[in-house]
């Protein structure tokens, strides 16, 4: 469509990547502390800047205090960190070494520490390897002493205490295959936050607190030397910091449209880095930018709909923010989620990837932004690795159909120096921001001015999708010698997929819409015939007849359609209500039942209070690619826990 070749086009000259860049790193200057009087301050630059530009902004706030519970989702309790420094006492033969000192290295002192008294502890460090198991500790006395874990000491930190440990030190740096392989960053320390593992990360009210050191990987191996040499060590710690019951900024900035809809582009700040946290709300401050400057010049004009910013903490934040702040959400027709954009790749060797909406969302908003970097590819301006993917967690959370808020999420991850200290502004291309930028302002701008004549257009184009979808389907089936039944089945389930797709472009019209029903008819009516021709061509490149294939229920099948389950929590499944004492029986079930890697939640998505159990399994099965899901244990469950409620199909 023409309409997004003008757009990109009309936004390049005036989109500045290095402006954006300028931002991140101002962001990432208080950010980088980790420390919540540092994150409003953070917050507090963002609004001043987007007042700067001409638009609304106002810094909004959600608790803080370890207990406030949203969907599944627990905020952590405040956290401030004035200082903090781990030194090597001397020994026979052996001066004092400095060995990390927070205004250093913001990422030496282990987030949530908790302070230590004023003269600092002074104590013997013990070598545990691995630390998260309580098989690391057998034969070992940690009493009173300091655990050095080559482990994750977020991970360590119960087992550690439980054992008398005074704090924790590590060494520990995750790789990631491709870009992250062992020992390539030697000098760098691993962004490490002590956490519960109930209702995501961060400390949390009753839970046991603990201070922890991070070293880098050439410091842990050089003081592993000096225990084995010396067998007893002796570090001194200092930790100045304070758990309060305080606030989480939400940023929110606002450019006005003709009506009372809205547009989103929303992420995450409060994290340490350049990249992961502050490249997502730096590009999307100069997204609204620029695009206020355009139509305040009249080169575009004022769109139908407004377009919002919000940007909080990770996750929780935001679901914090559509609870607590519900008015800057129930408007939105669809969104996009900024979340670590714009790193060299020559460094940081992550593609830029289009994370799809989880299906049971199905949307145009998918389409539309591969359309547009396609488009961005073709213009040439400059060469993006970019690809597709499936449904990853960031703050498209709001996709959730409960929600319902259709979100594309841009990502770069893993990346090189993901959640490290190394995470600084010079790992991004100022060049690459201004690239996704355009894309990401099309996007928004293009969503924000729609209407009957785009989102007829757009349908066609989610129809395309089907089609090519579709024949990749009737191609697999022949080269991973699938079955007619494997075919059949994915064939419905693209049915299903791309019929709410078209539908949701009637999210884009207000005054039309007939005419657009009509049309989405038609469209989906062509949809029949696709999957019929997908279905035929396949059959004949299998060598077996066109003929649908019986459907097979067992006695378990017949039992789980009994059952419709009916939400009664909002948002990403996290166990958070799963009491410790029935944990190890949920595990054992999750893995009999197959219930892993993303099902359980895509399961709640899909559970719209008129689908069935089975009917439930059999679309997690074609979403995920997985066989042998069963989740009417599950369910009941769950409604133990007043996660859902269990209706019997038929009743009310």
């Amino acid at each position: 469509m023409k309409v997004i070749e003008h757009l990109l086009e009309t936004v390049s000259p005036y989109l500045s990547g290095a402006n954006a860049l300028d931002m991140i790193a101002h962001i990432h200057d208080h950010d980088r502390w980790s420390s919540f009087d540092r994150h409003h301050e953070a917050a507090e630059y963002c609004v001043s800047k987007l007042l700067e530009y001409g638009l609304e902004a106002e810094v909004l706030t959600v608790p803080a205090d370890g207990e406030s519970t949203y969907g599944d989702w627990i905020v952590p309790v405040a956290w401030d960190a004035k200082s903090a420094k781990l030194t090597l006492l001397p020994s026979e033969g052996r001066g004092e070494v400095v060995l990390c000192e927070y205004r250093d290295d913001p990422c030496s002192l282990i987030v949530y520490s908790k302070p230590t008294p004023p003269e600092g502890v002074k104590a013997e460090v013990v070598l545990v390897e691995g630390g998260r198991r309580a098989e690391d500790y057998e034969g070992i006395d940690v009493s009173g002493k300091i655990v050095f874990t080559s482990d994750s000491a977020r991970y360590s930190r119960k087992e550690a205490m439980k054992r008398g440990a005074l704090g924790l030190i590590s060494d520990y740096l995750p790789t990631y295959e491709g870009c992250r392989p062992p020992m390539e960053l030697p000098d760098v320390r691993l962004w490490e936050r002590f956490s519960t593992e109930k209702g995501g990360w961060g400390m949390k009210k009753g839970d046991e607190p603990c201070w922890g050191f991070v070293l880098t990987q050439r410091q842990g191996q050089w003081l592993r030397e000096i225990i084995k040499k010396e067998k007893k060590v002796v570090l001194h710690a200092h930790v100045d910091a304070r758990f309060y019951d305080g606030t989480i900024p939400v940023v929110t900035g606002f450019i006005p449209g003709r009506t009372d809809e809205e547009v989103l582009i929303n992420g995450h700040l409060c994290e340490v880095g350049a990249m992961d946290d502050a490249s997502g709300c730096g590009l999307a401050m100069e997204v609204l930018r620029c695009l206020n400057q355009l139509i305040g010049e009249g080169k575009l004009e004022r769109p139908r709909r407004g377009i919002r910013m919000v940007f909080t903490y990770e996750c929780m934040g935001t679901m914090a923010a559509v609870v607590e702040h519900p008015g800057m959400f129930k408007r939105t027709v669809a969104g996009i989620t900024l979340d670590s954009v714009g790193g060299r790749e020559s460094i940081c060797r992550a593609a830029l990837e289009l994370s799809h909406n989880p299906h049971a969302q199905s949307s145009f908003t998918d389409t539309l932004l591969w359309l547009i970097l396609k488009e961005q590819l073709r213009r040439g301006k400059l060469l993006v690795n970019v690809r597709e993917r499936d449904y990853v967690r960031a703050d498209n959370i709001i996709s959730d159909p409960m929600i319902g808020i259709p979100c594309p999420l841009l990502i770069e991850y893993p990346y090189t120096f993901y959640h490290t200290c190394a995470d600084t502004p010079d790992k991004l291309d100022p060049e690459k921001l201004k690239w996704i930028g355009e894309a990401v302002a099309a996007y928004v701008y293009f969503v924000a001015n729609a209407g009957a004549k785009e989102a007829s257009w757009l349908a066609r184009e989610v129809l395309f999708d089907a089609h090519r979808a579709m024949m990749d389907d009737a191609r697999r089936a022949v080269n991973e010698g699938k079955d007619l039944r494997w075919l059949w089945r994915r064939l419905e389930y693209a049915r299903l997929r791309y019929g709410t797709a078209l539908d949701s472009v009637l999210r884009l019209v207000r005054t039309g819409k007939r005419k657009v029903q009509k049309e989405l008819k038609a469209l989906k009516g062509m949809l029949d015939d696709g999957v019929k021709e997908a279905f035929r061509k396949g059959a004949g490149m299998l060598g077996v007849p066109a003929r649908k294939p019986l459907r097979r229920r067992d006695s378990y099948k017949e039992r789980a359609s009994r059952f419709v389950p009916v939400r009664k929590v909002v948002g990403e499944f996290l166990g958070t209500r799963i009491p410790d004492e029935e944990r190890d029986g949920w595990n054992k079930m999750c893995e009999r039942d197959n219930i892993k890697g993303g099902v359980a939640t895509r399961a709640l998505y899909w559970a719209d209070g008129r689908r069935n159990v089975a009917e439930i399994e059999e679309l997690v099965e074609c979403e995920m690619e997985v066989e042998g899901v069963r989740l009417l244990e599950f369910f009941q469950r769950l409604e133990g826990m007043d996660y859902v409620r269990l209706r019997k199909e038929g009743e009310g």
